[in-house]
């Protein structure tokens, strides 16, 4: 006869999963779901609803905010499994939409789906709520029973990739081992541009035409091309801004009088005034016939 196993190897259950993947905990309130990741995962590694909806609307019990709540744990959960990171759910998981919608972001990240059924018996459930500080209510915990009763027939069929039955006697001698397998990136979903692509700078030129410059506006002139003319004092017209880029003839100056020499010495007919006077004032040449007779007297001569 075999020998008889011990009543702590009986019991044992040794459970293996995978990082990354999704565990739901689904069970009924005070089922003993919060205890039992609280000592078989880390703190990091559990996202739990209640946490949500604390850090939404302040109050992990106003069931007002449960939209907004499981959106930030949906969120939390696809920013681990993009990191290979194992995500441990903790909620009551009894509808079958919020099931799905985690089963489908398991499958879309290619990572395994497990969850873990908490069938305790009703009464212990009861007990346990009336000793904690945070109380949900006997009538509330009854609902959710009968929701987890028609969770266990439904569940099987839903294409999870594990499912591990949890008695109460069982919480205290399941052994968790996590093995790590870290997956690729996921594919590209319409609407979304995959991790680590970014999208090329337009050009300057292509924000607003989309076309590829014109020859005229390509970049700075070559050093070949020909300068504008520089403009002169006193011309009659100015010079142009910007020259033609292949110029047949030099352009033509528009009709005026000649530019005046700059003056580097006394000019004739100009009487130079002293210094820190203002400008002299011209004065007309004299006439040839004048010229011997009429000149002007210099200052300080005696006549």
């Amino acid at each position: 006869m075999a020998p008889e196993q011990t009543t702590n190897q009986s019991q044992e259950k040794r459970v293996r999963l995978v990082r990354p993947s999704i565990v739901l905990l689904c069970g009924p309130a005070a089922c003993g779901k919060s205890t039992f990741a609280q000592r078989h995962f880390r703190p990091t590694q559990v996202i739990s609803s209640d946490w949500a909806r604390g850090r939404v609307c302040d109050d992990e019990r106003d069931q007002r905010f449960h939209t907004q709540a499981f959106a930030l744990v949906r969120y939390l959960t696809e920013l681990r499994l993009g990191l290979n990171r194992l995500c441990v759910v903790d909620s009551t998981a009894l509808a079958p939409p919020h099931r799905r919608e985690f089963l489908e972001l398991a499958r879309r990240y290619q990572v395994p789906c497990v969850v873990f059924l908490f069938d305790v018996p009703l009464e212990k459930c009861i007990e346990r709520d009336r000793s904690r500080e945070r109380t949900v209510g006997s009538q509330v915990i009854e609902r959710q029973y009968l929701a987890f009763a028609q969770t266990k027939a439904d569940i099987r069929r839903e294409g999870f990739d594990q499912i591990l039955d949890l008695a109460d006697v069982d919480m205290d001698n399941v052994q968790i081992e996590i093995v790590f397998r870290p997956i690729p990136q996921p594919s590209a979903t319409p609407g979304r541009r995959p991790q680590g692509e970014s999208r090329p700078a337009p050009r300057p030129w292509q924000q607003r035409t989309g076309r590829p410059p014109a020859a005229h506006d390509a970049g700075p002139p070559s050093p070949t091309q020909p300068s504008p003319p520089a403009a002169k004092p006193g011309a009659g017209s100015t010079a142009p801004t910007q020259a033609a880029p292949t110029p047949a003839k030099p352009e033509a100056r528009a009709p005026g009088p000649p530019p005046k020499a700059a003056a580097t010495a006394p000019q004739q007919g100009r009487v130079q005034a002293p210094p820190g006077a203002g400008p002299a004032a011209p004065v007309e040449p004299p006439s040839s016939s004048q010229q011997g007779t009429n000149r002007p007297t210099p200052p300080g001569a005696k006549t």
